[in-house]
């Protein structure tokens, strides 16, 4: 009977002693693959940011490190600086997160410190500071799905290097949305209650501003890809279609746009667009006092537009657009400039 406990004892030890190995060799097996990911992802992302990107640019991530395992990974940077000579643009960011599962690692999720600043070879720079900054994104080494950024309690000033003369905008939420669609670009943006402030004035004479826009631009799906290729990045010739511009002053005043648009060689726009405008004498009146030096051309605009509308302060009207001469019907009411 003794014997017999013995042997079933000693089974079980052996057993316990087996699983004990076992767990062992899986922890250091994970432990070597999650560290050989890391000096993998380390090694890539390190190849980007010396300018094996979609913008050619250097990009200097201070103090890089992989972090979160064992059940993530990702990025920490305690600042970044970015250095694009093609397109002239340099800047200094703050503080970098990110982490994905391991299971995951092509969806990651990131947030980004306060404040960063931009300059830019056209002569002018920008000053940026949030409240919180982050952002989802699903992509591989050869570049991005789909993306999302958020932003709360957003200040954005812009400063004209040559005078000195800054115009300042801010906003309690912002997000941007981008996708591909096949080989088109899908594009999505929300700003709500945002507040300009010109140099001439503390702030523009405009009530807060809520805005959204959503697009699909043609053909411009490799925008996402961390190749360069410069006849995709190329606004000229592009075309796309406007799915919904709101644009809210509140009070009931909201202007919505639709319809197809293209940007010619020259930078031209041309299109078809339906029109919709609510509270037009209200429009008129915001729009006058913010810029009352073009009153007499919101006035005119405004007589058209009720005429259009039936004599009613709110309709809806088609408009086309011919190498940026806007017309209602065959009566051209404008001209937009050039981009």
């Amino acid at each position: 009977m003794t014997s017999s406990t013995r042997s079933g004892q000693t089974t079980v030890t052996r057993k316990v002693f087996l699983l004990g190995i076992l767990v062992v060799v899986a922890a250091a097996v994970y432990s070597g693959g999650w560290m050989l990911a890391a000096t993998m992802m380390q090694k890539r992302v390190a190849e980007l940011l010396s300018g094996g990107n979609a913008a050619g640019a250097e990009v200097r991530c201070k103090d890089m490190d992989i972090r979160g395992y064992p059940f993530r990974i990702g990025l920490f940077c305690s600042a970044i600086t970015v250095d694009d000579r093609f397109n002239g643009i340099s800047a200094s960011l703050g503080a970098f997160r990110s982490a994905a599962q391991v299971y995951a690692p092509s969806h990651f999720v990131w947030e980004m410190d306060s404040p960063a600043e931009l300059r830019s070879a056209l002569g002018f720079s920008f000053s940026l500071q949030w409240d919180n900054l982050r952002s989802s994104v699903s992509a591989w080494f050869d570049g991005l799905s789909r993306s999302s950024l958020v932003a709360e309690g957003l200040k954005v000033d812009t400063t004209a290097v040559a005078d000195g003369r800054t115009v300042s905008v801010q906003s309690e939420h912002g997000e941007f949305h981008v996708r591909r669609n096949g080989e088109d670009l899908d594009a999505a943006a929300l700003v709500k209650n945002a507040v300009v402030a010109l140099p001439s004035a503390t702030q523009l004479a405009l009530p807060p501003i809520s805005a959204s826009v959503d697009v699909t631009m043609l053909g411009k799906a490799t925008l996402l890809d961390l190749v360069r290729n410069a006849a995709a990045t190329e606004l000229y010739g592009s075309k796309g279609e406007i799915r919904r511009l709101v644009i809210d002053l509140g009070e009931g005043r909201v202007l919505t746009v639709s319809g197809p648009l293209s940007v010619g060689d020259d930078g031209n726009l041309s299109g078809k667009l339906h029109l919709e405008l609510e509270k037009v004498e209200g429009w008129k009146d915001a729009l006058t006092t913010a810029f009352p030096d073009s009153a007499e051309n919101f006035a005119n605009a405004a007589k058209v537009l009720t005429a259009l509308f039936g004599g009613r302060d709110s309709g809806s009207a088609e408009l086309s657009l011919h190498e940026g001469v806007v017309s209602v019907g065959i009566i051209p009411i404008g001209v937009l400039p050039p981009l």
